[in-house]
């Protein structure tokens, strides 16, 4: 009986360490002590949610393309990440909305993409607040305003700025009512500008209809489009797709420009082109009449296996897309950590540094604590922390990263070490 325990035991610690060295190093991970979320109220005031987890995780997993039936938007939470180190960050926060229509669902934004996934789920988070919602139409609506509202657009002090002072065309401003997802598109005699009109996002926050109408520079003779927010107006001058050269834009001016709406208020039907204004101006000497409508285009939903296309891919540095490392003397609360007190390396380095991290072994002990002991990762959405010890010996450095999830402890092969030091030689003189 002695024998067979001592045998089982045995065993058991074999079995034990040749399951240990299976144990993968990087295993990244939401870092829920990056994140802060926060939702609105019907009220527009911000609370907190503390189910970090459950939201940044809402989305994973098999999605929907259809959110059906007549949707009531119940709640939207806005998932923001600190980073370790202030720098530009494509993955920094997460929308995420919980609406139901002839079944729950769940929609996201990342945003560095415009681009939204879904997917139905069984029941709500417990902080949802299912007693009240936003009933959102599918389809947008355009309306005339009111002789009040047209007045003060044409008191706004709003529409200079530099050397181009705007003069609005009063009888042009419209109100959009909004929808549940899509984008609104101009044309102008049939050429598509350069930029939608505006973008409806199915985040169910109450917010008041939109305007827009048409202004004019008279210095250049060039047309604008002013869209309102809030009461405050921004404008976009009026550009089209085809315009490959910027310089031709002030080519194109509008001379002895006049505007009349000729708007049928209304619901705006998925793809139909409605006219809204009518354009008079000569052109080289003659008299031009156009037509400018507008079109909705429903928003589409990822599909199964899609990836978001990011905004960012013209203008994000090479650098910044890909693994980053981080070395830093304190542990990370939630605020942004300050020179010296971490280390940042390239994008490059990052990935040579999470290459023997992978092929280190482990083990049992730990080092003596470094003066950064610690080392974040970050890939994407998630990442992974360790706590960083050494041992010197005669004539190289032992390095060990410990794993505070998991209580485990692994230690960089000799040539992983040699590239450790290399990258980071601050830890040869702790």
């Amino acid at each position: 009986m002695y024998k067979r325990g001592i045998m089982m035991l045995l065993s058991a610690s074999f079995l034990s360490a040749c399951g240990a060295s299976n144990i993968e190093v990087i295993q990244l991970d939401y870092i829920e002590n990056q994140w802060k979320l926060e939702s609105y109220t019907k009220e527009g005031e911000f609370v907190q949610v503390n189910e970090t987890r459950e939201v940044l995780e809402a989305c994973e997993g098999e999605r929907t393309t259809k959110l059906k039936g007549d949707v009531t938007v119940y709640q939207t939470v806005f998932a923001g990440r600190n980073g370790v180190v202030s720098s530009m960050d494509p993955y920094s926060m997460k929308v995420v909305t919980y609406l139901e229509g002839d079944e729950r669902y769940v929609v996201c934004r990342e945003d560095y993409t415009n681009q939204w996934m879904a997917k139905t789920i069984d029941k709500f988070p417990d902080f949802v607040n299912t007693s009240e919602g936003i009933s959102v139409p599918r389809l947008p609506s355009l309306h005339q305003t009111s002789s009040s509202s047209k007045d003060k657009l044409m008191k706004t002090d709003r529409l200079k700025i530099d050397e181009i002072e705007i003069i609005p065309f009063r009888d042009t401003l419209l109100e959009i009512e909004p929808a549940l997802f899509g984008e609104l598109e101009l044309e102008l005699d049939g050429n598509a500008t350069r930029h939608s009109l505006t973008s409806f996002q199915p985040i169910g926050t109450d917010m008041p209809h939109r305007q827009i109408a048409i202004g004019l520079d008279r210095q250049t003779s060039q047309p604008y489009i002013l869209f309102s927010f809030n009461e405050r107006f921004v404008y976009q001058q009026l550009q089209f797709e085809e315009l490959e050269d910027p310089a031709s834009i002030e080519k194109q001016s509008f001379e002895e420009l006049s505007v009349d709406t000729i708007i049928e208020p209304g619901e705006i039907k998925k793809g139909e082109a409605v006219p809204i204004y009518t354009f008079h101006y000569m052109r080289d000497g003659e008299p031009v009449t156009e037509t400018m409508t507008v079109r909705f285009v429903e928003g589409t939903l990822l599909k199964e296996g899609e990836e978001p296309d990011s905004m960012y891919e013209e203008w994000m540095p090479a650098q910044e897309d890909g693994p980053r490392v981080v070395s830093h003397r304190k542990p990370f609360d939630g605020n942004e950590l300050a020179y010296p007190d971490f280390i940042e390396i390239s994008t490059e380095e990052s990935e040579q540094v999470m290459e023997v991290l992978k092929e280190a072994e482990p083990v049992s002990r730990k080092g003596e604590p470094a003066d950064y002991r610690y080392l974040t990762l970050m890939d994407g959405w998630k990442g992974q922390e360790f706590e960083i010890s050494y041992k010197q010996r005669s004539k190289k450095i032992d390095i060990y990263l410990t794993d505070p999830l998991r209580e485990q402890t692994f230690k960089l092969s000799s040539k992983g070490a040699e590239v450790f030091l290399d990258i980071f030689p601050e830890y040869e003189k702790s």
